[in-house]
Formats: C-alpha cells, sequence, structure tokens
C-alpha cells in the first residue's frame, strides 16, 4: 500500500467455510474477516454468522489455515467465548 494509506486496505468478509477461506488466502486481499461463534453441543467455536449455528470449519482450522498466507486477520466474536479461546488467540505467532 503505497504511502500507509488505510483507505487502500482491501478486505475479504465473511471467510465462515472452507470454500470462502481457501478463496480468501488465494486472493490479493490485504485482510481476511470472519465471524465467530459456539456450536451448540460441543461449544466448539466454528465460524459461522447468525442465523447459521454449524459450519464446516473451526476457529482452530481456520487460524492455521490463515497463519500460512501474508493476509491480516479479523475475528468478529458473535458471542461470548470461554477464556480458552482467548489464551489460543494470545499464543497464535505474530
Amino acid at each position: 500500500i503505497a504511502a500507509r494509506d488505510g483507505a487502500a486496505v482491501r478486505w475479504f468478509h465473511a471467510a465462515n467455510s472452507r470454500a470462502r477461506a481457501a478463496e480468501a488466502a488465494r486472493s490479493d486481499v490485504h485482510m481476511v474477516e470472519a465471524d465467530v461463534l459456539l456450536r451448540g453441543g460441543d461449544r466448539e467455536p466454528i465460524l459461522a454468522h447468525p442465523p447459521d449455528t454449524d459450519s464446516d470449519i473451526t476457529l482452530q482450522e481456520w487460524l492455521a489455515q490463515m497463519v500460512c498466507t501474508d493476509k491480516g486477520i479479523k475475528l468478529d466474536f458473535k458471542r461470548y467465548l470461554n477464556k480458552r479461546i482467548v489464551v489460543l488467540l494470545a499464543f497464535l505467532p505474530v
């Protein structure tokens, strides 16, 4: 981005499935956004936007994919999550 112009940052929104995450990883965007919520039964963090309540990709799988790219990430937490998630995010490589 020329001259550190924030308006020039390109985003990929709602990368909430395996297909959308792969598309985002291949794209020429700078930032990838996804929505995090807890799956009903097992309370595992997944990528989905309400009213959806399930997904084909977990937060852990999504992060493993994104950390291998040159993209920045933004996670939109849709519901309260437990401390395990906060710890997971705190130890991601920078």
